[in-house]
Parts: C-alpha cells; sequence; structure tokens
C-alpha cells in the first residue's frame, strides 16, 4: 500500500545495492545506473528510462504510470504488489524473474519476455502483448481482460483455468503442455484446433 505522502526525488549519477523507498520521480531524469537497486512504495510518472541502465532492479508496492520501459532488462527481479498502467513494456525482459500480486493496464509490450518467469496473481487488462514470449513459466493465477496476444508463443507454460476467450489470440503458438485447461471462446476454438495440427472434415 502506498503512503499518501511521498518524498519528491530524480536520478543523478550511479546506484548499487541501495533501497529506494516512498519517493516519487516524474518527468525527465539524469543519466544514470542503477545496479542491484530496489524499490518500495515508490510512484513513477511520466518517465522515460532511455538514459537510465538496470542491472538488477526490484519494484515492491510501487506504481510506474505513463512511462517507457521500452527494451529494458529487468531479468531475475523481484515485482511484487505493483502497478504498470499507459506505460510502454516494448521488448521488455522479464527473464526469471518473480512477479506477485502485480497489474498491466493499457500497457504497449510488444516483444516482452516473460520466458522463465514465476508469476503467481498477474491481471492484465485492455494491453497489447503481441509478439511476446512466455516460454517455460510458472504460472499460478493470470486474470487476462481485452489483451492482444496475436503472434505470441506459450510453451511448456500451463494454462489451466486461463480465461483468454474476450483476448486475441491469432496466430499465437500454443503446445500441447500450454492449452491443456485453458479457456478460449468457440470463434478461438476453431484456430486453435489448426494450430495443433488437428484437420477438421466439414
Amino acid at each position: 500500500m502506498l503512503k499518501k505522502e511521498v518524498l519528491k526525488s530524480r536520478f543523478n549519477g550511479e546506484y548499487t545495492g541501495i533501497t529506494f523507498s516512498n519517493l516519487l520521480f516524474e518527468s525527465v531524469q539524469d543519466k544514470s545506473i542503477l545496479k542491484d537497486v530496489t524499490f518500495e512504495n515508490c510512484i513513477f510518472k511520466d518517465i522515460n528510462f532511455d538514459n537510465i541502465d538496470f542491472d538488477g532492479v526490484s519494484f515492491i508496492g510501487c506504481v510506474l504510470e505513463n512511462c517507457d520501459l521500452s527494451n529494458k532488462n529487468i531479468d531475475e527481479s523481484l515485482i511484487k504488489n505493483t502497478t504498470f498502467k499507459n506505460c510502454k513494456l516494448s521488448g521488455v525482459s522479464f527473464i526469471d524473474s518473480f512477479l506477485k500480486n502485480c497489474f498491466f493496464e493499457f500497457v504497449n509490450g510488444r516483444y516482452l519476455n516473460m520466458s522463465g518467469a514465476n508469476i503467481s496473481s498477474l491481471k492484465i487488462l485492455k494491453s497489447d502483448l503481441s509478439d511476446s514470449s512466455f516460454m517455460d513459466v510458472k504460472l499460478k493465477k493470470l486474470i487476462l481482460e481485452e489483451v492482444n496476444f496475436q503472434g505470441a508463443e506459450f510453451l511448456n507454460t500451463p494454462l489451466k483455468e486461463v480465461d483468454f476467450s474476450s483476448s486475441n489470440i491469432t496466430d499465437a503458438m500454443f503446445d500441447l503442455c500450454s492449452v491443456k485447461g485453458m479457456i478460449i471462446n468457440s470463434f478461438q476454438s476453431v484456430s486453435l484446433v489448426s494450430l495443433l495440427g488437428v484437420c477438421v472434415k466439414e
């Protein structure tokens, strides 16, 4: 839970092995390097992270709104109780990261890579995750609403009880391990059967 009062701050330089707590980061930031840094109960608004290099960063209880993290490496990180709202996550790598109680809303996450991630309670609302990758993901509770997964791949990622019925899975790739128990609508079933190499006789 974010505290009502946060202190305004900005990045300026190199930070290693420290924790930022209850801070508000806004707009343009100075060129900085973050190594093994943790953010707790912080708010990020309208930030373009182009000038900020990540080398191990975790977000706990944070809100990121209107931020551009395109092509950033957030591998092997802890992302907990954190919201990404109207953010650009195109090409972001969450490989082998742990995501718990997180929320993606109006996110542009094309080519996002979640391979090897451990996901526990993630809600994705009205977002574009086309051409994204979910390989070898350990998944517990994924809630989807109007998500574009066109061209995405789900391999060795159990999707039992995950409801894709309101989402776009056109040209998405699934293997037999992944599709077992997933929820789709009647229109999606036609394309999914085709993807699995099953021929339907008319």
